[in-house]
């Protein structure tokens, strides 16, 4: 049950993060959000039933699951108590510490790290889209480079771990 689950949330992930791409592709940046709003959901619900489907993914689970609760607490922190960009930096800390914990299961999984992470970002942004944090100095730039580097950081842990545990000898080599 814990497997499909984590399995689903991280092709959620992906599905949002390639609803988005989709989205900067070939949508004008003044197109409605009620416009927008059906694709963003049609990527998480097929990536979410896809990956309930699939199986075999942990890591990236995780990493759906960290990037959307730290940018709805870094988002609900901006609006509602002054931070400053330092503060915002320590949110990494956790996404280190989080992606740590977890050991990717295969290749696809420690690949999918990223994409789940910065999907989970995205469904954060979306449920905080009404916040204007534009209107709030240095809150956009805190979060959005809070969300990229974590997701670039959850990668980098993630192969940190397979490569360490294929070199001690007590992980299964996922590299």
């Amino acid at each position: 049950m814990k497997e499909r689950l984590l399995s689903s949330l991280a092709f959620a992930g992906l599905g949002i993060t390639i609803s988005f791409l989709v989205i900067v592709a070939f949508f004008h940046p003044a197109t409605s959000m009620r416009t927008l709003m059906p694709i963003y959901l049609t990527g998480l619900f097929a990536g979410a039933v896809y990956g309930g489907l699939r199986k075999g993914a942990n890591a990236s689970g995780v990493a759906f699951v960290l990037g959307l609760m730290i940018t709805v607490i870094l988002n609900y922190l901006w609006v509602y108590h002054p931070l400053t960009f330092g503060y915002s930096m320590a949110f990494l800390a956790v996404v280190i510490l989080g992606m740590f914990m977890v050991e990717g299961k295969s290749d696809l999984d420690i690949g999918l790290v990223p994409f789940s992470y910065f999907g989970g970002f995205i469904l954060g942004m979306l449920i905080f889209m009404n916040a204007h944090l534009g209107e709030i100095e240095g809150a956009a730039m805190s979060v959005m480079v809070t969300g990229v580097a974590g997701a670039f950081v959850a990668l980098f842990i993630s192969l940190f771990r397979a490569l360490f545990g294929m070199f001690r000898g007590r992980g299964k080599g996922n590299l």
